[in-house]
């Protein structure tokens, strides 16, 4: 057992240390990442909020409506609802280059005041 252990904590280390490698390089998705970025990335971050969005939604589950007031989540889902990613990708290319100087500010901020609470 005590062998066992010996052997697993530099697995551990390697594991932990590799986690928070990873998580140095998150970042929040600002309007410089946005124009540097490819039709088809902008689509995948698009996509990957979505799915996220969606998971959010099945595990709240009955407890969805009391999400209101407190979470993005319903906001980003009904306020955006029927929109083709496309056309999401079309309107913030169009808020970046509307408005240059607001360049640093994150594309879910965006999305969420800009393009979605606006739907409601």
């Amino acid at each position: 057992m005590k062998k066992l252990f010996t052997l697993l904590i530099p697995v551990l280390l390697a594991v932990l240390g590799a986690t928070v490698w990873a998580a140095q390089d998150l970042v929040i998705v600002n309007g410089e990442h946005w124009v540097d970025s490819s039709h088809e990335q902008k689509r995948a971050y698009l996509f990957g909020i979505g799915n996220v969005l969606e998971i959010e939604q099945a595990m709240a589950g009955d407890d969805y409506e009391s999400m209101r007031g407190r979470s993005i989540v319903p906001v980003l889902l009904e306020g955006l609802a029927g929109t083709p990613i496309d056309k999401i990708v079309t309107q913030l290319d169009k808020f970046y280059a509307d408005h240059a100087d607001q360049i640093k500010r994150p594309v879910i901020e965006v999305l969420y005041l800009e393009m979605a609470l606006p739907n409601l």
